[in-house]
């Protein structure tokens, strides 16, 4: 089953559709507005609660709790590597590892050597944009909050790199500064 997922721009929230390849809603994932860390509840077409993605804050690596109706509670776990994203799902069943490339625009979930679905980031669209391709309708949940995990994950890196370049250009200036010259004054 293939799902298009796109983040609707200019709310308050985070919120995203889910459509099929014909652009039908199946379902809609929206954010909690003031909350510590994100969550984020998933409804299916028809309104009714189908998961819930929790992250845990006071931790080092990423760490998300994802609640699927139906099933137990599973952690998706973030590994320290600097070349290439990595994560573990700890479900029931079995974990599913989570592999994406250097860029942060593919990503593979396995289990095992059995591929459960794929994640494709767009390259060029208004709003974060994705397609999840999974093997089999039983995963399709599961999946789809895993999904969100690792946009929740990609945008907490976006501001912690955009944070971090402002620090370092004040950092610079600051120091800019008190390195000149007494003769000169800043701006020269």
């Amino acid at each position: 089953m293939k799902l298009v997922l796109k983040e609707k721009v200019f709310t308050l929230k985070e919120r995203f559709n889910v459509t099929n390849e014909e652009e039908q809603t199946l379902y809609t994932i929206e954010g909690k507005l003031l909350s510590w860390g994100h969550q984020l509840d998933i409804a299916d077409a028809s309104g009714a609660h189908v998961a819930h993605v929790r992250q845990k804050v006071l931790a080092l690596l990423p760490r998300y709790f994802i609640t699927c109706e139906g099933m137990e509670e599973m952690e998706l776990k973030g590994h320290l590597n600097i070349v290439h994203p990595h994560y573990t799902l700890e479900t029931p069943d079995g974990d599913w590892e989570v592999r994406g490339d250097f860029l942060q625009h593919e990503y593979t979930i396995k289990k095992g050597e059995e591929e459960i679905a794929a994640v494709t980031r767009k390259w060029f669209s208004f709003g974060d944009s994705y397609t999840l391709d999974v093997a089999e309708d039983k995963n399709v949940v599961p999946a789809l909050c895993v999904m969100v995990a690792l946009d929740c994950i990609l945008e907490d890196g976006a501001y912690a790199a955009a944070g971090g370049a402002a620090a370092a250009g004040a950092y610079t200036a600051r120091q800019n500064a008190q390195n000149a010259p007494s003769g000169e004054t800043k701006g020269e």
